[in-house]
């Protein structure tokens, strides 16, 4: 009996340190999609068009000082997806994908930078289940709206720009 307190710190520590290992393991999935805003309407509209080859950055800063603590870059495939690994917990910092580059010369401009991000969670502590996170789509600019833009707004009755 006498031998099995002195064991019990030892179980603990182990168990302790194998918790700790197992959170630094931990790698995140984030995907999402990057498409042309046609009309310039901010959103995604029955004539989106999805862009292959498009640049977006995953960023992640410490909350109090904004220092980067993880920055990657990805590439957009077939239909627009994208797929990041994260690796690590990032609880403690503040993530989001960004825009950052179109192949397209005719879609390529990046609205209101705010606009144009998109906020992931990067902990185990969120509720979520699993290890994969979507992402908010993201947008780049037509230079010119087309012109079928004014009739197809008017369905979703946000006409006056127009």
């Amino acid at each position: 009996m006498a031998n099995l307190h002195r064991l019990l710190p030892i179980f603990a520590a182990v168990c302790l340190l194998a918790g700790a290992a197992i959170a630094a393991d931990v790698q995140f999935q984030v995907k999402g999609r990057v498409y042309c805003d046609n009309c310039r309407a901010g959103f995604i509209t029955n004539i989106t068009e999805y862009i292959e080859g498009a640049t977006v950055r995953l960023q992640c800063r410490h909350f109090p000082d904004e220092k980067v603590e993880h920055s990657v870059e990805a590439v957009t495939g077939a239909g627009g997806y994208y797929t990041i690994v994260v690796p690590n917990d990032h609880e403690e910092e503040v993530c989001y994908v960004q825009l950052v580059k179109s192949p397209r010369a005719d879609c390529g401009e990046i609205g209101d930078v705010e606009g144009e991000k998109a906020r992931i969670l990067l902990t185990e502590n969120s509720g979520q289940a699993d290890h994969c996170r979507y992402a908010n789509s993201l947008g780049f600019l037509k230079n010119t709206a087309l012109p079928v833009c004014p009739e197809l707004l008017k369905a979703y009755a946000l006409d006056e720009a127009y």
